[in-house]
């Protein structure tokens, strides 16, 4: 298995409070896992919790972290691609909240693809406790047919 990136900023676009990933703990067989935060600074906080449905960007994150490894283990001079989270086809919320300040576990599954979009099956967790679940489509920010 190919070296995981030390620094986020090689695979994710988003900067500052914006980027809720913390680390990607492995990329393999078409699932990623990775950690994440929430800081007390984010506007969708009041302090103490963020709204669970953050979670779904946990998981988009985390795809588009899976996406951008994928890549640069093809091509070495590949770097982050702005995609974008188009769909929720369900989610299953299984807490009022999310804590700030506190790792999470996301996990991201590729379950199928057409690129540019791509599906993938998310789980959030605090504390080993699975507290969302959620199917989404994310697009890779690329044209059909251009590869890139």
């Amino acid at each position: 298995m190919a070296e995981l990136p030390g620094n986020l900023s090689v695979v994710l676009p988003h900067t500052g409070v914006a980027r809720l990933l913390t680390g990607v703990t492995s990329c393999q067989n078409g699932a990623v896992r990775a950690t994440a935060a929430i800081p007390a600074s984010h506007p969708l906080c009041d302090g103490r919790h963020a709204p669970i449905y953050l979670g779904l960007e946990l998981g988009a994150q985390a795809a588009a972290a899976m996406e951008a490894i994928e890549r640069a283990r093809g091509k070495p001079s590949s770097g982050a691609v702005r995609g974008s989270l188009v769909r929720v086809r369900e989610a299953t919320l299984l807490a009022p909240h999310l804590p700030v300040d506190v790792p999470l576990q996301v996990t991201a599954r590729l379950e199928g693809a057409a690129p540019p979009v791509a599906i993938y099956r998310i789980d959030v967790a605090v504390d080993g406790h699975t507290v969302m679940h959620a199917i989404i489509s994310t697009h890779n920010g690329t044209t059909a047919g251009s590869g890139s």
